[in-house]
């Protein structure tokens, strides 16, 4: 039994030495544990200390940096993108207004870019200023040319009138002198009145010729200033629409306008080369008129003239003063028109090109001489003819000042008729040419896409027929 008490003891003295050293084991673990995370935590608090400070260190430079381009530090990066964005349109678009490239630029390259368009600029003043002192000597020269010619006459005058003043003096002494021999007098009164009538009949002669020449000189000086007004830069105009295609043997071409547009039949369009969107200057490459509307924005037209080495091709833009797409616009038609130079006023056959085409003739003088209509602030052009002469309708010359001056008050721009002509792209009646039936506007843009895209027609030589 004893023996049996000490075996248990045993046991429970080898459990309780197994418990106390597995104690140890799990201690010394979990205190090994405990001490590298401990060591972890304090590196990793240490590392989060130095993130936190890099990232105030970024945000103050970010902040330094909004300042610096002139916002605040609450300035979202939303804002100073669209505020960016703004300053390139503003300060970095071209003439044209075709927005920069804001991903090739920053506000370093801002001011170069500024600086290069101020230098364009400042030659471009140069230029003009230039010119507006050539314009101004010869101004100045015509001026004192017409103030030579109004002095001379004055002498004239004045030296006609103390001539006078002298004839009626002796006339005067003569009488008083001979009223003691009564028929000596009345001889001596007749020859002295024929030389007075004689000299006053020579007087008011040259005296009238004086005036008229005077009024010529004013004449002169009015026409040079109104060739002044017209030296100076004007507004440019805009293609109404394009060719979208091209056949140069059947002379015929598709344009993109139509219906929709209020564009008519016989409306004609000068054409102008690709890429051509100012027309001031701009060499004409031929003409076209319209034949036959097809849809809302497709038509069909003849061509009416072409340069052969030139073709119209597709992609070719057109233009017509006479018409705006879908608003028509006014006009007013002054002095004599001779379109045909055949020496006759066409200011009739003028009125039915521009009606013809879509415009409104909302003034013009008929053959009287008198004004029909008015201008007013909504007409485009005012389109001049000759002047008129002393020979013309009576009234014309006065019309033509009239009308030109209302045009200058209300902002109109003047254009002689043969430039309006070729704008319009007008050349006459000839026969039509026509597409077939069965042509369709999206097959010739297509084809149109593929010789754009490489696939070019074969250019005509100069021989070639179309």
């Amino acid at each position: 039994m004893a023996a049996r008490d000490n075996q248990g003891l045993q046991i429970a003295v080898i459990l309780m030495v197994m418990m106390v050293v597995g104690l140890g084991i799990t201690t010394g673990v979990f205190y090994n544990a405990n001490l590298k995370a401990q060591t972890d935590a304090k590196d990793a608090n240490t590392r989060a200390q130095a993130e936190s400070s890099k990232s105030r260190e970024y945000l103050l430079e970010r902040n330094r940096l909004k300042v610096m381009i002139g916002h605040t530090d609450e300035t979202t990066m939303d804002e100073i993108e669209t505020q960016f964005n703004n300053d390139i349109a503003a300060f970095v678009a071209d003439e044209g207004g075709t927005p920069a490239n804001a991903q090739a630029l920053d506000y370093r390259k801002i001011p170069v870019e500024l600086r290069n368009k101020y230098s364009t600029l400042e030659q471009q003043l140069a230029s003009a200023r230039a010119q507006v002192n050539a314009l101004t000597a010869e101004r100045d020269s015509i001026r004192t040319t017409a103030d030579a010619a109004v002095a001379k006459a004055k002498s004239e005058k004045d030296a006609a009138e103390a001539n006078l003043r002298k004839l009626t003096a002796d006339y005067q002494s003569e009488r008083q002198s001979l009223q003691d021999d009564q028929k000596k007098v009345l001889a001596s009164k007749q020859a002295i009145e024929g030389q007075v009538a004689q000299v006053t009949a020579k007087f008011t002669q040259e005296k009238k010729a004086l005036d008229k020449e005077l009024a010529d000189k004013q004449n002169l000086i009015a026409g040079l200033q109104k060739v002044n007004e017209d030296l100076q830069p004007k507004i440019t105009d805009r293609p109404d629409g394009k060719i979208v295609w091209s056949n140069q043997r059947e002379q015929t071409v598709w344009i993109n306008l139509g219906s929709q547009d209020l564009l008519r039949p016989q409306m004609t369009f000068s054409v102008y080369p690709v890429g051509q969107e100012n027309l001031a200057g701009a060499e004409v490459k031929g003409s076209i008129e319209v034949t036959k509307i097809h849809d809302g924005h497709q038509a069909e037209a003849r061509i009416t003239s072409f340069d052969v080495a030139n073709p119209i091709m597709p992609g070719d833009t057109i233009f017509t003063p006479t018409w705006t797409p879908g608003h028509p616009e006014k006009f007013a038609v002054v002095g004599y028109i001779d379109i045909d130079g055949d020496d006759k006023d066409d200011t009739d056959d003028l009125r039915h090109i521009i009606e013809t085409s879509g415009g409104i003739v909302a003034a013009y003088v008929d053959e009287s001489g008198s004004i029909k209509g008015a201008i007013t602030p909504d007409i485009r052009y005012l389109i001049l003819g000759e002047r008129p002469t002393e020979k013309t309708a009576e009234g014309s010359l006065t019309a033509y000042s009239q009308m030109s001056e209302a045009a200058r008050a209300n902002g109109i721009q003047a254009i002689r008729v043969d430039q309006f002509i070729d704008w319009a792209g007008y050349v006459g009646a000839e026969e039509l040419v026509r597409l077939n039936a069965a042509s369709k506007l999206e097959e010739l843009e297509a084809q149109a896409e593929k010789e754009k895209a490489g696939f070019q027609k074969r250019r005509p030589s100069g021989n070639s027929a179309f």
